[in-house]
Order: C-alpha cells, then sequence, then structure tokens
C-alpha cells in the first residue's frame, strides 16, 4: 500500500471536513486557529452527524474543539494542510487527496462548507467573535474576552450589516438593540 493509499484509507470524516473547508472558496488560506475553530464550528452545527467527534465545548475564546485541533494537527503532520505567513493552508498534496475523496461528501455539504468559509474568513477578529458569540450565547460563557467584545457589538455588527454578510434584522439581533434603534443608528451613522 503506497503513502497515498494509507493516507485515504485513515482520513476520518472529520478529517474529510476539515479538508473540505481548506479546499473550498479557491482554497484560501485561514487566518489563524481561531477563524479555523470557528468556521469548524459553524460547518459542525450544519453537518450534525459529525457533532458529537467534533465535541465543541465553550472555551476561552468562544466555540474549540479539541478533536478539531488534534484533526488539524495530524492533517500537517502529513502535509496535507501547512501554515504559512497568511495562515493555514491546504497543500499541493491535501488537494489531491481530497479530490479523490471528495465522492464521500454531499454536495449540499461542500456547497454549506463554502458558504461558511466564505463567511466568516474575511471578517475581523471582532467580528468573527461578535457573531459567534451573539449568535450562540451557550458558546461564550468561558470567554476571558467576552466584556472587550460586548463594547464591539455595536460597531461590528453594523460593518457585517454593510458589508452584506447579514441582515437587517440579524444584525440589529447581533447588536443587541432593538429593530428601530438599530436604523436610527445606522442611518445617522452613514
Amino acid at each position: 500500500m503506497s503513502f497515498k493509499e494509507k493516507i485515504l484509507d485513515k482520513l476520518s470524516e472529520l478529517d474529510l471536513l476539515i479538508l473540505a473547508l481548506f479546499y473550498a472558496d479557491m482554497a484560501r488560506p485561514i487566518k489563524d486557529e481561531l477563524f479555523f475553530q470557528k468556521e469548524m464550528f459553524l460547518v459542525v452545527n450544519f453537518i450534525k452527524e459529525i457533532k458529537s467527534a467534533a465535541d465543541f465545548i465553550p472555551h476561552i475564546l468562544g466555540p474549540y474543539s479539541e478533536p478539531v485541533e488534534i484533526s488539524l494537527k495530524n492533517l500537517i503532520s502529513v502535509n496535507l494542510i501547512e501554515k504559512n505567513p497568511r495562515g493555514y493552508q491546504i497543500t499541493k498534496f491535501g488537494k489531491e487527496i481530497f479530490e479523490k475523496s471528495i465522492h464521500k461528501i454531499s454536495p449540499e455539504k461542500i456547497e454549506a462548507i463554502e458558504d461558511f468559509k466564505k463567511f466568516l474568513n474575511d471578517l475581523s477578529k471582532d467580528e468573527l467573535l461578535v457573531f459567534t458569540y451573539f449568535s450562540y450565547p451557550d458558546m461564550r460563557k468561558e470567554s476571558a474576552v467576552f466584556e472587550r467584545v460586548k463594547r464591539k457589538r455595536l460597531p461590528a455588527s453594523i460593518s457585517l450589516y454593510k458589508k452584506g454578510k447579514v441582515s437587517l434584522e440579524k444584525a440589529a439581533f447581533l447588536s443587541g438593540l432593538p429593530m428601530e434603534k438599530f436604523i436610527e443608528i445606522l442611518r445617522g451613522d452613514t
């Protein structure tokens, strides 16, 4: 059995989803572990059958999964993912392996993973944390930065709306303000 065949044989469902995330959006890098964990959190929330294997818990920066972190490190160790100055990125070998495995993931899941990466990958850290903390409040209870993020809630919500990342309703919800008040602030802000 070749090295490539051994890797293909050993990939878990979680490994495949991680490779799918790195492959998505024209294989653009993911900035850092914070963004990687939050993007995987959304993926796992959508793909319910992997939820228990990922085992996300509230942590100092919101949702965190040790199994996801271990999978990432394993994928790096076999040269499927690399860390470079731009962040984490799938390697040429990783793309080759994923393309041989893509049939194991439904087109709907691939499309959702693509959408999650495009949605989160270009946010600022504050936008990412505001979106995550206020969309999934149960995941912020161990946060070491919640008070700082809470102070950024309104500007980050406005920015998410202006970037077209969230609807007006979602932006108002994320800001913690009633819709009318949020619109009023938005009008004064433009």
